[in-house]
C-alpha cells in the first residue's frame, strides 16, 4: 500500500511511516510516497518487498491455538454460569456447577459415612430460590443428572468444536467459528 515513508533501514527495509493525512508535514520531513506493508510478526511498517511476515502455515497454527483455548474457557464459564442446568421438574432446576456438584457430593458421602441415617432427608436450593428436601435416592439421582448435562457439554458438545477447529484449513476459516454453548436441560 502506498503510505508516506522514510527507510530507516536499508537492509531490512524498516520504515518510518506517515499514518495521518499532513503530506505537507510527511514532505518536509523527507518522507516520500512508497509501497509499504505491515509486519504480521512485529507490527513494524517495511517496504513491501522486503516486508517479513508469518507463513500460512503460522497463522492456521495460531488460530487453532486461539480457537482450541476460547472453547474450552467457553466451556467451563457455561458450566459455572448458572445456565447449565439440570432439570429436576418442569419448575425445578439445579446449575451444574462444579461447586453445587461437589457440596451435593458432601451431602452423598454423609449417608455413605453414616453421617445421615438413610431416611433422613437433606437440603437444597433450587435456581428458582426453593428450599427442597432431598432423600438419599433423590441426591443419587440429581448427581447422575448433574454428571449427564457436564458430560454434555465436555463429551459432546466441546468435541465437536474441536473436530470443526481440526478440519479447517484455513485462520479465517478458524475465526469464523462460533463457540457457544447451549443451554441443554437433562432430565
Amino acid at each position: 500500500m502506498l503510505k508516506y515513508a522514510k527507510v530507516i533501514n536499508e537492509q531490512t527495509g524498516l520504515c518510518n511511516v506517515g499514518l495521518g493525512s499532513n503530506i505537507k508535514f510527511y514532505k518536509s520531513i523527507g518522507m516520500s510516497r512508497k509501497n509499504v506493508q505491515q509486519s504480521n510478526i512485529d507490527g513494524q511498517w517495511y517496504l513491501s518487498n522486503k516486508c517479513p511476515m508469518k507463513t500460512e502455515a503460522e497463522l492456521l497454527q495460531e488460530a487453532k491455538e486461539s480457537k482450541y483455548f476460547e472453547a474450552n474457557q467457553k466451556a467451563k464459564e457455561y458450566l459455572e454460569s448458572g445456565n447449565a442446568l439440570y432439570e429436576l421438574t418442569q419448575t425445578r432446576h439445579i446449575e451444574a456447577t462444579d461447586g453445587n456438584i461437589g457440596k451435593l457430593t458432601a451431602y452423598a458421602l454423609g449417608y455413605v459415612t453414616g453421617l445421615y441415617k438413610p431416611t433422613d432427608s437433606v437440603y437444597w436450593n433450587t435456581k428458582e430460590d426453593e428450599t427442597i428436601a432431598l432423600s438419599q435416592e433423590e441426591l443419587g439421582e440429581i448427581l447422575s443428572g448433574l454428571g449427564q448435562v457436564q458430560a454434555n457439554v465436555w463429551n459432546i458438545q466441546y468435541p465437536q468444536y474441536l473436530a470443526q477447529i481440526e478440519s479447517a484449513k484455513t485462520a479465517q476459516e478458524i475465526n469464523s467459528i462460533e463457540v457457544e454453548y447451549s443451554d441443554v436441560l437433562m432430565s
